[in-house]
Parts: C-alpha cells; sequence; structure tokens
C-alpha cells in the first residue's frame, strides 16, 4: 500500500494518478472538506479512464497533529509520497503555509519511521537550491526577520529538508525531489491568486526575475521512478527549463485571450512597498508588496536537471507545451469542451 500526502493538491493528485496506472493500490489523505468531485472531473483532463481510476482510490480524512491517528493509517502503507504544503505567497496565509510545511513533515516522518515505512519520498522546491544558508538560519533564529528574507514557503521546505535528512540517516529510506514552478490543471479555474501562474491570469502585471519551469505530468513520473528504482539518500531538482517570468505570463496570457504583461521590475516595486495597505484597498494585490516576495520573484533561479537525467532516461515538456495543454484544459472545461490530453509531445531539454 502506498500513501499520498496531498492527493487533492496539483501535484498529489497526479502522482497518486501515475501510481494506479501502475497497478499500485493508494491511500489518498485529504482534509475533510475537500471538493473530491474536482479531483475526478480533473482526471478526465489526463486520461480516458478517469472515473475508473478515481475509484480505485482509498481516501482517508488525517489530522497530522494525532500521533494515534496516523500511526493507524500508516498500518498498511509501505510508502509514503510526502505532497501535503500549502503553496502561496499571500502574507495573510504565512501561519499556515509554515504549520503545513514544517508541523506535518515532522509528524509524517516520525510516524513513517515508527510504523517502519520502507520508502519515503518529499516534495521540496527548487527555490531551497538558491537559498544563502547563513541568512535562512539567521531568518529562523530571529523568527523570520531579516534584511531581505525568504518566503514562508521556502522556509518551510528549508526545514522540511533537514528533517528528512536527519530521518534518512537514522534509517529511514528518504529521497527528494526539487521541482521548479509546477505548471499543471485542475478541473476548475482556482478561486485564489496566491500561486504565480494563476496571478498572471488574474493580474497583468509580471516581474523581471525569472525561474525554472516543471509540467505536473512529469514531477510526477519522476517522483514514482525514483521511488521504484530504490534511489534513496538524495536528492534531485525537476526543471524542464528556464524562463523569465515576462515570457511565463506572456504565453498563460496568450493562451486565455488576455492583453499583454506589464513587467514590476524590482526597484518599481521597493518603491510601491510603503504604500502597500493604502494600494490594498484598489488592488487586492497589492498586499504581495513584501520583502520576500520582492526578493523572490526579481531573483533568477534556474536548476539544472542534469543529476536527474544521469539516473533515469527522461524527456519533459517544454513551458509552451505545458501551458498550451494546461490552460487550454481550463477553457475548454469552462467552455464545456472535451480538452485534447494527447496532442502534445515531450520536447528534449539540455537543462
Amino acid at each position: 500500500m502506498v500513501l499520498v500526502t496531498g492527493a487533492t493538491g496539483l501535484l498529489g493528485r497526479i502522482i497518486v494518478l501515475e501510481l494506479l496506472k501502475a497497478g499500485r493500490k493508494v491511500k489518498a489523505c485529504k482534509r475533510p472538506g475537500s471538493d473530491l468531485s474536482e479531483v475526478r472531473e480533473s482526471y478526465r483532463l489526463y486520461t480516458g479512464e478517469a472515473d475508473a481510476y478515481f475509484d480505485k482510490i482509498e481516501w482517508v480524512d488525517v489530522d497530522f497533529n494525532n500521533r494515534t491517528s496516523l500511526y493507524s493509517l500508516l498500518d498498511d502503507v509501505r510508502e509514503v509520497y510526502h505532497c501535503a504544503a500549502k503553496v502561496s505567497f499571500d502574507p495573510r496565509d504565512r501561519d499556515e503555509v509554515l504549520d503545513t510545511g514544517i508541523i506535518t513533515t515532522r509528524n509524517i516522518l516520525e510516524a513513517s519511521r515508527y510504523k517502519n515505512v520502507r520508502k519515503f519520498l518529499y516534495v521540496s522546491s527548487a527555490a531551497v537550491l538558491h537559498i544563502r544558508k547563513k541568512a535562512m538560519e539567521t531568518q529562523i533564529e530571529n523568527f523570520g526577520f531579516t534584511d531581505r528574507g525568504y518566503p514562508p514557503y521556502v522556509i518551510s521546505k528549508y526545514i522540511g529538508e533537514k528533517m528528512v535528512w536527519k530521518a534518512y540517516r537514522e534509517g529511514l529510506n528518504t529521497v527528494i525531489i526539487n521541482p521548479g514552478m509546477i505548471i499543471g490543471s485542475r478541473a476548475r479555474k482556482p478561486e485564489s491568486s496566491s500561486q504565480l501562474p494563476e496571478l498572471f491570469v488574474k493580474s497583468r502585471f509580471t516581474f523581471s526575475g525569472g525561474t525554472s519551469c516543471i509540467d505536473v505530468r512529469d514531477v510526477a513520473t519522476t517522483a514514482v521512478s525514483l521511488m521504484e528504482k530504490n534511489i534513496f539518500g538524495e536528492r534531485f531538482p525537476v526543471a524542464s527549463e528556464y524562463v523569465l517570468y515576462k515570457d511565463l505570463a506572456a504565453m498563460v496570457r496568450e493562451v486565455m485571450g488576455l492583453g499583454r504583461p506589464i513587467v514590476f521590475p524590482e526597484g518599481f516595486m521597493k518603491m510601491m512597498k510603503p504604500a502597500r495597505r493604502i494600494l490594498s484597498l484598489f488592488n487586492g494585490h497589492a498586499r504581495f508588496l513584501t520583502d520576500e516576495n520582492i526578493g523572490f520573484v526579481s531573483d533568477h533561479q534556474y536548476v539544472s536537471c542534469r543529476k536527474l537525467r544521469k539516473k533515469l532516461s527522461c524527456t519533459f515538456y517544454s513551458a509552451a507545451e505545458s501551458i498550451r495543454f494546461h490552460y487550454g484544459n481550463y477553457l475548454a472545461y469552462g467552455s464545456g469542451k472535451q480538452a485534447d490530453t494527447g496532442s502534445f509531445s515531450k520536447t528534449e531539454h539540455s537543462n
């Protein structure tokens, strides 16, 4: 039996689907109020056998703060894919991002070691590869404050990785993946714009930095392959190619039939930051103008996939292919048309 945390999320649901395709039995963690109908509908964007696969899932409500409940959950589990996370750059979500990323990871690791789980995969972030360790440690020690801090999401993943490495040294077979910005589909347009690709749809503004991107399908197949090949004690960046935010936003907005984006340079955002509260009264996106977010979206976060390619034979979708497919799905679903799930082939990249 395989356990997937965060199974209703953008990545977790596709890891579940990949495991089911491989004939595995899956327990999928969800919150009591999760909308499973949306997950079922989203599977129709990826496969012609959506209902058959979805009906095989054993859905479980999980309280990650209840040790007894966790131990019971893992009774028959031999592999764990830990995808649960809150991905948000909204300062209002700070506590939830940290709690979900740190406390949940600590508790599931402890329970996995106690119940003799054989394999554990942790989904981190490529952003962790770009931190300055001394600055991060100072930020953590000072309760999140430095002259140029990191967003809570990056902090949670950094601390999560430290806990995973500790668990590995203590005998748990672990592997870490560090995906770049994940591009994926949901069956319905997101209500929130706290993730960058959705922000590019809801707002015309974009940023001067850039990031490495990866299709959700490629992250899922990579995760399953690493676990199947019993590759442990390592971490692997997972990315298709590096793209400037202005180009990424332009691709997203073109598919969605929207106007070209406007780039906000780092200096301009810093100049506007003191007026953030006032600007928020007129445009809710102004609340994102924090030091951490300004620094993050102004950086150029390139990661190489060479290490992964030495372990696995893999080709990835390009950013343009991913955006056409996934944001085309949003449009197709909204109009009632059948999305074309097989019209794109993977492009080999040298990243």
